[in-house]
């Protein structure tokens, strides 16, 4: 039997997660806002404590790579590659929006994952749901709501924080708002459980990811990069 620690961090509110194999051991919920680096840890100490649960009982650590949060990426990151090197086990990453997607393991209906990027953007992916399975349609990406619209060509439930904080543009916008359904407040936020399901099923099919190599899924650069440029922008264009 596998154990398998799970850590998500792609928004504010994140969560841990253990199973055994496909059980779900015990998970936290955590409405952490931006304090990730101070309660992370402690919550993993607590639930692995509960659990009656050591280390080195751990199989193997899944965790978020975004795209979300920047800062909350990294601590979530930077834990589980700490833990995985510290114990010796294997590390996967896997992609906030596909981890969302899961949320919806029986749809009939296109899924389309949605978190806001901020900046009047949103962080957005397509998939197909059916027999508790997660296949995609398309990569994570950036778009604005209008390119999102040029991507929305049939039926689909929209998921995610991005789907509530632009509910009313997508009822007005897409295919005539006939045709979308939007998931309820307590099913648009990724779940450590699910993320706990995906690491034992890619250990057990034998994959795993470098721990040296894991790096968070930014797909727009980090604010501080894009300020630093500008202002590099801005001397040249003064020069």
């Amino acid at each position: 039997m596998m154990k398998v620690l799970a850590i998500e961090t792609s928004t504010y509110s994140g969560g841990i997660a253990v199973s055994e194999d496909d059980r779900i051991l015990g998970e936290y919920y955590l409405n952490m806002g931006p304090s990730h680096s101070e309660r992370l840890v402690p919550a993993i100490d607590r639930l692995l404590g509960e659990l009656e649960i050591e280390g080195k009982e751990l199989g193997g650590v899944a965790v978020s790579l975004g795209p979300g949060s920047f800062t909350a990426l990294r601590v979530g990151i930077s834990t589980a590659k700490g833990l995985a090197y510290s114990l010796g086990i294997p590390v996967t990453g896997a992609s906030s929006l596909e981890i969302l997607a899961m949320n919806l393991p029986f749809s009939p209906f296109q899924v389309c994952a949605l978190t806001d990027a901020r900046k009047g953007e949103l962080f957005a992916a397509l998939f197909r749901t059916a027999a508790g399975g997660v296949s995609r349609i398309s990569e994570d990406a950036i778009l604005s709501p209008a390119g999102l619209m040029e991507i929305i060509k049939e039926e689909t439930i929209f998921i995610g924080e991005g789907a509530l904080l632009y509910r009313d543009f997508l009822e007005d916008n897409v295919l005539g708002g006939e045709a979308i359904r939007i998931c309820p407040p307590y099913l648009n936020y990724p779940r450590a459980s699910s993320l706990a399901f995906y690491g034992f099923k890619r250990f057990t099919e034998g994959h795993a990811d470098e721990v040296l190599g894991l790096a968070p899924m930014y797909i727009r650069k980090p604010d501080a990069e894009l300020t630093a440029k500008g202002r590099q922008d801005d001397r040249i264009g003064h020069n």
